[in-house]
C-alpha cells in the first residue's frame, strides 16, 4: 500500500469505526436484550475504540515501512481526537485488557483447541466489560461478547487491504 493511500486511509478510520457503532446498536438491540441497559452514547464510544483499535493492531502485519506505520498511527490518534477527546487513554486500556485476556485465555483447554475466536473474544469482553461495568455474567452477556468481537474484527480486521472489493477512496 502506497503512503498516501495509507493515511487516507488512517484519516478515515475513526470515522468509520463510530459509523459501524451507531449503525450496529439497534441489529445488536434486536437480538441481545442486555443492549436495552446500555447508554447509546456508551455503546458508540467503546465500539469505536474497539473498532480503531482492530484496524490499528493490523498495522503489524502489513508490509509496509515503519516510518510510514508510525505516521499512520498518528494520524490515526489524531484524527481520533476530533471524534473522542479521551479516546487515547480508551485505547492504550483496550491494548492493555486484550492483551492480558487473550494471554490468559490462550492457556485454556477450549482456547488451546480452538484459537479462532481468542482475540475477538479478548476484544468482545473489553468492549462489554466497559458497558456494563462489570465481567459478562449473565448468558446474553457472555454471547454479546462473541457477537461484538466477531463483528468488530470482520468489519476492521481487512481496513488496509488493497483490493476491486474496497470502496475506492474519493
Amino acid at each position: 500500500m502506497n503512503g498516501e493511500l495509507l493515511i487516507e486511509r488512517a484519516k478515515l478510520l475513526p470515522s468509520a469505526a463510530k459509523i459501524a457503532a451507531v449503525g450496529a446498536y439497534v441489529q445488536f438491540l434486536e437480538k441481545h436484550p442486555a443492549v436495552e441497559k446500555v447508554k447509546p452514547r456508551d455503546w458508540d464510544f467503546f465500539l469505536t475504540v474497539a473498532g480503531i483499535f482492530v484496524a490499528a493492531s493490523q498495522l503489524n502485519h502489513e508490509n509496509i515501512s515503519e516510518q510510514n506505520r508510525e505516521l499512520a498511527l498518528e494520524t490515526i490518534t489524531d484524527t481520533a481526537a476530533e471524534v473522542y477527546q479521551d479516546i487515547g487513554d480508551a485505547c492504550g486500556d483496550c491494548r492493555n485488557f486484550v492483551d492480558r485476556t487473550y494471554d490468559g485465555l490462550a492457556k485454556t483447554l477450549a482456547y488451546k483447541q480452538d484459537q479462532r475466536f481468542l482475540f475477538s473474544d479478548s476484544l468482545g469482553g473489553w468492549v462489554v466489560w466497559n458497558l456494563f461495568g462489570h465481567a459478562p455474567s449473565s448468558e446474553d452477556e457472555r454471547k454479546l461478547t462473541r457477537a461484538i468481537g466477531g463483528f468488530l474484527v470482520h468489519a476492521f480486521f481487512s481496513w488496509w487491504v488493497e483490493g476491486k472489493d474496497r470502496v475506492p477512496i474519493v
